[in-house]
């Protein structure tokens, strides 16, 4: 637990005096709420960053980029799922090797943004997964966050599918998000937990999943 937590701050770029607890179980993670939001929306802003500095071509920058992003998404893969750990660490692998060819003139922004989609679609089932065992374990607070995070992805994947944001498919992420703010919060997580925020979730990945052709690994309940 402790190196997984040094690594992560390492990736951060964080001081060793940040803030970062973990409980036994791998499956839950506390943090204080700037860094949850960091850690989550690490990949977001890399692959932001990587693809511009790939069209301006400083490559060294995308490289280094990739190489934490990667890095991001083997510490995720080290406590998902099995089917979750071997995927994550498949599109891992891919980065890896693309930072290693990065001026390769086989490497298009293409194979980037199909990479970094399918990196989002992963996550999401990474936290949906966390999610449910917050919410099977009466942990609202962290189902909420778990909640948010899988929220972030699903719309992040959906962009970088290239695929259209409808009216209703905005109106359901913010539903999601405002359950997701409303299971951190003490007073009215048993009122959230009534609207069935976990299963929503499923539902709209599934939605989703359809889509934007991709396949899901994550098993729905």
């Amino acid at each position: 637990m402790r190196r997984t937590t040094a690594i992560i701050a390492i990736c951060l770029g964080l001081t060793s005096g940040a803030l970062f607890a973990q409980s036994e179980e791998p499956s839950f993670v506390a943090v204080d709420e700037n860094l949850w939001v960091t850690f989550y929306d690490v990949p977001s802003h890399r692959f932001r960053s990587i693809r511009d500095e790939f069209v301006r071509r400083d490559f060294d920058a995308a490289s280094r980029n990739l190489t934490t992003s990667a890095s991001h998404l083997m510490i995720e893969s080290s406590r998902t799922s099995p089917a979750l750990a071997e995927r994550l660490t498949e599109v891992a692998t891919q980065m890896m090797f693309i930072s290693d060819n990065i001026s390769d003139t086989d490497i298009t922004t293409t194979e980037l943004d199909k990479l970094f989609g399918r990196a989002h679609w992963l996550l999401a089932q990474h936290y949906l997964y966390h999610a449910r065992n917050a919410r099977d374990a009466d942990n609202n607070k962290m189902a909420g966050r778990y909640l948010w995070a899988t929220t972030h992805h699903l719309e992040r994947a959906v962009l970088w599918s290239d695929a259209r944001i409808s009216r209703n498919l905005v109106g359901t992420l913010d539903g999601l998000r405002d359950l997701a703010m409303r299971l951190q919060d003490p007073d009215d997580a048993a009122a959230a937990r009534k609207d069935r925020p976990i299963k929503r979730a499923e539902n709209l990945l599934v939605e989703l999943g359809k889509q934007i052709d991709r396949p899901i690994v994550l098993k729905i309940q």
